[in-house]
């Protein structure tokens, strides 16, 4: 992909963004995680375009991905659903060992558990 097609996908993803920031009534909670998520996907789109994701072996970028998605989850949780805070420790903590246990199935130190991956194995 060219350097014009990358600007121009960049400004219409801008432009629409601004629009639906400035156009639409929806409550501010729910636009700022629209704007994460689609930062996060231009992001993405953008690492795939220039080649970058291709250097790296995919079974990593998968876990690399993986962890970026269940800690935006995490943090939109923790910041977006009021709950007590004793319940917002535990729900930390589960999903922090889950998280844990996984990357040690996924890389074979863990085989116990059955291995489970993101992507393509």
């Amino acid at each position: 992909m060219d350097l014009i097609s990358l600007v121009v996908v960049l400004v219409i993803v801008g432009l629409l963004l601004w629009l639906v920031n400035n156009y639409i009534p929806m409550d501010a909670r729910i636009k700022q995680i629209l704007n994460i998520v689609v930062i996060i996907a231009v992001i993405l789109w953008l690492l795939k375009a220039v080649g970058v994701l291709g250097v790296l072996p995919r079974p990593l970028i998968s876990v690399m991905v993986a962890l970026i998605v269940v800690g935006l989850l995490l943090w939109l949780v923790n910041r977006y659903i009021p709950m007590e805070a004793r319940i917002n420790q535990i729900l930390n903590i589960v999903v922090i060992i889950a998280v844990i246990l996984w990357l040690l199935s996924a890389f074979g130190i863990l085989t116990g558990l059955p291995r489970i991956f993101v992507g393509n194995p």
